[in-house]
């Protein structure tokens, strides 16, 4: 539950009402139903940016184009993203949640703990070890964020899309992972 009022579905004007309705198309059918226990999950992260739907689609919409099935990165890649950035800024609902969703995307529990509590310990090809270390490393300090990551990255077959698609959904979730932690998400 959000600390700040929100505006339920139900009470939503027809600007609220198409802003949602944009995100549910460009969303991943699995982000169509809650994962975490409901003193968790409460209003969740969306309808805290209820007050300005032009927000909420941007924001959200945002995110939802990074996940296109058009661009480089897999489903498994963007949840494996989402979770280690929330991890490091110990974002309780996001790291919750999107474990949840590499656990539905990956049906495997091992991968999920590992990513979950420390990325390092994951049975991952290079590739995605690169892909969660460069997510960790832009989330702790991106200042030292060099081109040698991206030669890394490319090395590992991360094309210009590719390390792009990386650095934003990891950049995306530093911003949503604050929000989520400074309005009360998922945290009592």
């Amino acid at each position: 539950m959000a600390w700040i009022k929100t505006i339920p579905p139900e009470q939503a004007d027809e600007q609220l009402r198409a802003a949602r309705e944009t995100l549910r198309r460009t969303y991943p059918p699995e982000y169509g139903r809650p994962v975490l226990p409901a003193e968790i999950e409460g209003a969740g992260i969306v309808a805290t940016h209820s007050l300005f739907p032009a927000v909420l689609e941007h924001a959200f919409g945002t995110f939802g184009s990074l996940m296109s099935p058009d661009l480089p990165l897999t489903r498994r890649q963007h949840e494996m993203i989402a979770t280690v950035v929330s991890a490091a800024n110990r974002c309780l609902y996001c790291r919750e949640s999107h474990a949840e969703f590499l656990r539905i995307v990956s049906m495997d529990d091992a991968l999920v703990e590992a990513v979950r509590t420390d990325f390092r310990t994951a049975a991952v090809d290079e590739r995605d070890r690169l892909l969660m270390e460069y997510a960790d490393q832009l989330t702790r300090d991106a200042t030292q964020i060099g081109p040698e990551h991206h030669a890394r990255l490319r090395a590992a077959g991360f094309d210009e899309r590719g390390v792009l698609q990386i650095t934003l959904i990891a950049a995306w979730f530093n911003y949503i992972n604050r929000v989520a932690d400074s309005l009360g998400v998922g945290r009592s």
